[in-house]
């Protein structure tokens, strides 16, 4: 439908990672290529260093990033958001630290290794003037009860959030007890129950852990929405989620 918006997230694998074959500098063009054919107008990545966001951008034409990195001074890992300039105008943007100090940079939960941040942006889409927030992030992967507080954290700024649309790798199923607090705040998942899962290690399963979601909050109602799944040397060891999005 010409009035649909495509919003997909993907975790692209740390590029510092030392994976043989699948290492970063084997993979980088092909995981351009996937990217480009999600044909999302915002695009969310997860463990994206810089040097990997610059080899992004330069193949994915047409596009602003938005994000910072989430040490104290800015650098590391980010959770950047791409956004179409000729569909989606930028209204602002913003990075919280998932901790209890959200705007100090690099500030973290009690007991976690690293900090975890959301990448915050207000939209406005310029064919139907819908304006709306898309927040991108990656939970705790070694902690379920880190993962639930951050999904309160996220929960309560959602408040004031304009129809809000929540992705990343949460690094749980959606039925997972600590992401109750997204579902009672009204988020959806705008996948099937039976779409294949996201989580497959570069082997290009489609039977493992889907972790990685859109969740959208009232009034979006969803068009389509698939585990963008491909043949061939997988370019990430995560299948990216893609979703067409039509505001209420």
């Amino acid at each position: 439908m010409a009035d649909t918006l495509r919003i997909a997230t993907c975790n692209i694998r740390n590029g510092r990672a030392f994976d043989g074959i699948d290492s970063w500098p084997f993979r980088s063009r092909r995981l351009v290529d996937y990217l480009r054919s999600l044909d999302a107008d915002v695009l969310a990545i997860q463990e994206a260093f810089a040097f990997q966001v610059r080899a992004i951008t330069s193949g994915l034409e047409g596009y602003t990033v938005l994000g910072s990195g989430r040490s104290r001074r800015r650098r590391g890992e980010h959770v950047p958001i791409l956004v179409r300039r000729d569909r989606v105008e930028v209204l602002g943007s913003t990075t919280r630290w998932l901790s209890d100090t959200p705007n100090v940079p690099g500030s973290h939960l009690p007991g976690a290794r690293f900090p975890r941040i959301a990448t915050v942006v207000d939209l406005r889409d310029r064919r139907t003037d819908h304006t709306f927030t898309v927040a991108n992030t990656h939970l705790d992967a070694g902690d379920a009860d880190r993962r639930r507080r951050s999904a309160e954290l996220l929960a309560e700024w959602s408040a004031d959030w304009i129809t809000p649309v929540l992705v990343g790798d949460l690094n749980a199923t959606i039925d997972a007890p600590e992401l109750g607090p997204l579902l009672a705040a009204g988020y959806r998942d705008a996948c099937p129950a039976d779409a294949p899962g996201t989580n497959h290690d570069f082997t290009g399963r489609t039977d493992g852990l889907r972790i990685d979601h859109v969740l959208v909050g009232p009034p979006w109602s969803v068009s389509a929405a698939t585990v963008a799944v491909r043949e061939g040397r997988p370019p990430t060891d995560h299948w990216a989620v893609v979703a067409d999005l039509l505001p209420g």
